[in-house]
């Protein structure tokens, strides 16, 4: 019925009584949907994703005091170049909330939320108008074609959040407001990636559409402000530290591993736009005075798609798109319409039918891709049940020892390991991340040898393993796939830790001290657990 709803007004003219029902009640089904699925994903005591695990442990770790840019050469490796606005935001959540795996997912959930809710604001013109129903029902279609992205930890649901609410503040804010919004939004933006402006390229062209030259101007000034302010007010974000970091990204290189899955999601992003054109007969007279739009669209589209050939990157940097391109269509459709229905019947019927196969393949493709991404996190957290209370039972019974997560093996056994920001709530320092030195070790840098020093000097007591797996034997995901750990790096553990204990999924590796040997001297951030233990094993 959704799907029906939706269709239907593509292949009839006007809006009548009953294409409002369908539409409605498509577009309710579609969020109800969503709305179920982030829910149940809040409920889960596990993350789906790689990256979720370091954005909410760095996220704690800035809200405890710790620096979110540590030097590149320094013990600790746990940075990345995600900037600061993921970990503000999302640490304050976990604040205000308290340190949970439902509170690491919040921020994320409810940007998605919010960005529908933006979208249906910024669509409505009218009361009983179907036409926000179609731009929403669309978005959410187009973030499921991706499968599971909009809903993890991640900086790009935010950035999402962010496209959508700028859309709503050029679409109804009045030139005061709308400037000082969009300027603080888009600095929000840059400061979530880098890169962000190039997603509000679309959003500026229409506030210089609306408002004039000058406002693009105070936009772009006050949003300057809001991306230097966190480096500025903050003692633990690191500016400097920072470019480091952004610098190393720039050591990535290029690849057309992604090429294939990249070019797919920008034709269903495409779609709307296209099966509009088709709908109008592609007739120079409906489309006069959008030059300007269009071109930004892809202005901003070109780019991103560059980017995300990055290796790591992927489709899920065009999801932050999905808001403009569900929307322009749109604003294209109002004028269209008219034009539309003194078209020859005989002319109108095989338009429709392209723009209703359009609907239709982005229908089936979010359906389709949404159920199985689904049914793939489903399948993945029945697989280790009980992990998360497993973690807390270790920590239960050592509580007076640094407790560390250790990787070790590919598959299952590195997804057990994305549940130590347990550890890390609990105060227990972070001495490694597995995603912050994959990405130093494709850009050629190797782990610093304070590093190696530090996992030698006891740092951390006790390290969780995946059962019966290697310590720290662990393939970079990025060509040519070489061991992110050097022998040296695993040499020196297994020197320094025995595996004394075992739970059903993890070895428990201690520090083994010299006879006689005093324990080290531990820096600030190695002292945040409970007093030290003078036995280091059971």
């Amino acid at each position: 019925m959704a799907l029906l709803g939706w269709l239907r007004p593509a292949l009839l003219p006007g809006w009548s009584s009953r294409h409002r029902l369908l539409v409605t009640v498509g577009g309710c089904l579609l969020a109800a949907v969503f709305l179920g699925i982030g829910v149940w994903y809040l409920t889960l005591e596990g993350f789906a994703g790689e990256v979720e695990p370091l954005v909410t442990s760095n996220s704690w770790l800035l809200e405890q005091g710790q620096e979110l840019y540590h030097p590149i050469d320094g013990a600790q490796q746990y940075s990345v170049l995600y900037g600061p606005s993921v970990f503000l935001t999302n640490g304050l959540f976990l604040k205000v909330l308290g340190p949970t795996l439902t509170s690491a997912k919040a921020a994320s959930f409810l940007a998605g939320v919010a960005s529908i809710l933006l979208l249906f604001a910024a669509a409505s013109r009218r009361r009983n108008d179907p036409m926000p129903w179609a731009v929403t029902g669309c978005a959410i279609l187009l973030f499921w074609s991706h499968g599971f992205g909009i809903y993890l930890v991640r900086p790009d649901s935010l950035l999402v959040f962010a496209a959508a609410f700028g859309i709503f503040i050029v679409s109804r804010a009045g030139p005061r407001f709308g400037v000082a919004g969009l300027a603080a939004v888009l600095g929000f933006a840059v400061n979530l990636k880098v890169h962000g402006g190039l997603y509000f390229l679309p959003i500026l062209y229409l506030a210089y559409r609306r408002w004039g030259p000058r406002s693009l101007f105070w936009i772009l000034t006050g949003s300057m402000f809001v991306v230097a302010a966190p480096f500025l007010l903050h003692p633990r974000i690191s500016f400097l530290n920072y470019l480091v970091w952004l610098q190393n990204a720039t050591l990535h290189g290029l690849t057309v591993q992604d090429l294939g899955l990249n070019l797919r999601f920008t034709f269903l992003l495409l779609l709307p736009l296209l099966g509009l054109a088709a709908r109008t007969g592609f007739r120079r007279g409906i489309w006069r005075g959008q030059g300007g739009l269009l071109l930004s669209v892809f202005l901003s589209l070109g780019p991103v798609l560059v980017l995300a050939a990055k290796p790591g990157a992927g489709p899920v940097h065009l999801l932050p798109l999905v808001p403009i391109m569900a929307f322009v269509p749109a604003l294209v459709w109002i004028s269209a319409r008219p034009a539309d229905r003194a078209l020859p019947s005989s002319r109108r019927v095989p338009a429709r039918g392209l723009m209703a196969g359009a609907a239709l393949t982005i229908a089936i493709a979010g359906l389709v891709s949404e159920y199985r991404a689904t049914m793939l996190v489903a399948w993945q957290q029945d697989q280790a049940p009980d992990l998360a209370a497993e973690v807390r039972g270790i920590m239960a019974k050592y509580p007076e020892m640094n407790i560390g997560m250790a990787c070790g093996g590919e598959n299952a056994s590195f997804r057990w390991t994305w549940i130590r920001p347990l550890l890390v709530f609990a105060d227990h320092p972070v001495l490694i991340d597995p995603i912050s030195v994959m990405d130093c070790c494709l850009a050629g840098r190797p782990l610093p040898p304070a590093t190696q020093e530090a996992l030698g000097q006891g740092v951390v007591d006790v390290w969780l393993v995946p059962r019966e797996q290697t310590p720290f034997e662990k393939v970079n995901w990025y060509p040519p796939h070489e061991p992110i750990f050097t022998p040296e790096f695993r040499q020196e553990f297994l020197a320094h830790h025995d595996k004394a204990d075992r739970t059903e999924h993890f070895d428990l590796w201690f520090w083994k001290k010299d006879e006689g040997e005093l324990l080290p001297d531990r820096p600030d951030w190695a002292n945040a657990a409970s007093v030290q233990s003078e036995v280091l094993a059971p």
